[in-house]
């Protein structure tokens, strides 16, 4: 099975985000460093609109779900649940970990 461009995209996205954020690395500063080192325009460009409107004050599952060709149904609900419970490491993980299978798109 061969895996498609855009969801190797969102794997290394996800990783990316994973260990900058486990570094202690704020997440709006996490979202600026991954858009700076996408090479994908269209997505660095989501990577952005997503940062700016965290800086207004939208959660992250809210800013994600305004792209549902990039980020499935899936992914946000476990983002939204990350926000709620504070079980960012174990979450990101299973985002990851579904990418990289398959279950998630």
């Amino acid at each position: 099975m061969e895996i498609s461009e855009k969801r190797l995209r969102h794997i290394k996205f996800w990783k990316k985000f994973t260990r900058l954020t486990r570094g202690r690395v704020p997440t709006l500063r996490t979202l600026e460093v991954i858009r700076g080192e996408e090479t994908e325009t269209s997505f660095k460009e989501i990577i952005q609109s997503i940062r700016l409107a965290m800086e207004q004050g939208v959660s992250m599952s809210q800013a994600l779900q305004k792209y549902p060709s990039e980020f499935s149904p899936s992914v946000v609900e476990l983002i939204r649940m990350a926000e709620k419970s504070g079980a960012w490491d174990e979450i990101l993980l299973e985002i990851t970990g579904g990418l990289s299978e398959g279950t998630f798109d």
